[in-house]
């Protein structure tokens, strides 16, 4: 196999396996109403499907960086495949709500390795004049999956039930899997760094908090606990960037901040995915629980807007390339 080639089917190998973990992100938002009568739970517990399985991605990217030098690409993606169909698998026969979290939490392993995975394989392996297409393509991933999922949702849902979202998900992860393996592996020397404990849990708990206490607005901006969370999500941050400054060791590389070009554009990046899955999340479950309308109506909402967003990522990614940013 060429060596161009296997590249390409390496990038695709991540790319995959980041939209399935993405894809059970917002797939589930169908099923809540479904699981709120299984379970015999609320909205607002349900919702920690989808909303801890996030933050779990979260905190798992804050070691990205690390994990890259530690790790080859082969460990990486070999750990974040398990990783997801184990979790998806707990999910599947879950009997309970809380065995279904711990599912949920163990599959976010797959999606937080295998997303800055795909990044890190573009930028590392493709040719310097290509990176447009291919970010144009993680795009497609990175758009697509997370308004495909309520579809997916929908659609399984209606005519099976919710548990079989995870018994193909798990499917197409084993196939890619299988295929990933033999065309994944090592592109740089690995360097066995100490890992910062401390400021990993300084941020990781900086990141609860904010989540937590966002969820409280629920509850009216009146609600004491929401101020409170966010004052202690406030000194976490300032205790991390601290250490941060005085640390020799870099989790983080704070000094892109500098850059107002990645400030703003980061910004206008999480505004769009703010909207992204914030709509996928309220939509279909306004036209179940308010419209009483069924899970393949509320899944199937958003599908076309997906298809066209999807299909043009990779056309503004060869525009990059050819005109710039």
């Amino acid at each position: 196999m060429q060596k161009e080639t296997k590249n390409i089917l390496a990038v695709l190998s991540a790319a995959f396996m980041s939209f399935v973990g993405i894809l059970t992100e917002t797939s589930l938002n169908v099923t809540f109403p479904t699981m709120m009568r299984q379970f015999h739970v609320s909205l607002d517990t349900i919702q920690w499907t989808t909303t801890g399985y996030l933050l779990a991605i979260a905190i798992i990217m804050i070691c990205s960086s690390y994990l890259n030098d530690r790790f080859t690409a082969k460990q990486l993606f070999v750990v974040a495949c398990l990783g997801f169909m184990v979790g998806s698998v707990i999910s599947a026969v879950a009997p309970s709500f809380p065995v279904l979290l711990l599912g949920r939490l163990i599959s976010a392993l797959g999606a937080g390795l295998s997303t800055p995975l795909m990044f890190n394989l573009v930028t590392e392996i493709m040719p310097r004049a290509k990176w447009g297409v291919y970010m144009g393509i993680a795009g497609l991933v990175i758009a697509m999956a997370p308004t495909l999922g309520p579809a997916f949702g929908g659609v399984t849902t209606f005519y099976l039930n919710w548990r079989w979202i995870f018994v193909i998900v798990t499917i197409i992860t084993l196939v890619v899997f299988l295929a990933g393996i033999f065309v994944v592996g090592q592109y740089h020397q690995q360097v066995k760094n100490s890992f910062d404990w401390l400021s990993f849990i300084i941020l990781s708990a900086a990141f609860i908090t904010l989540t937590v206490g966002v969820n409280q607005i629920s509850s009216g901006l009146g609600n004491p606990l929401f101020w409170l969370l966010l004052v202690v999500t406030a000194i976490l941050l300032g205790l991390f960037v601290k250490r941060a400054k005085s640390s020799s060791k870099k989790m983080l590389d704070l000094a892109v901040f500098k850059q107002k070009s990645f400030i703003f554009g980061a910004l206008a990046y999480f505004l769009l995915q703010f909207n992204n899955i914030g709509i996928s999340f309220v939509l279909p479950n306004y036209i179940q629980i308010v419209g009483k309308q069924s899970s393949l109506i509320g899944g199937l909402v958003l599908l076309p807007g997906s298809i066209i967003a999807g299909l043009l990522n990779p056309y503004f990614g060869s525009l990059y390339d050819k005109v710039g940013g």
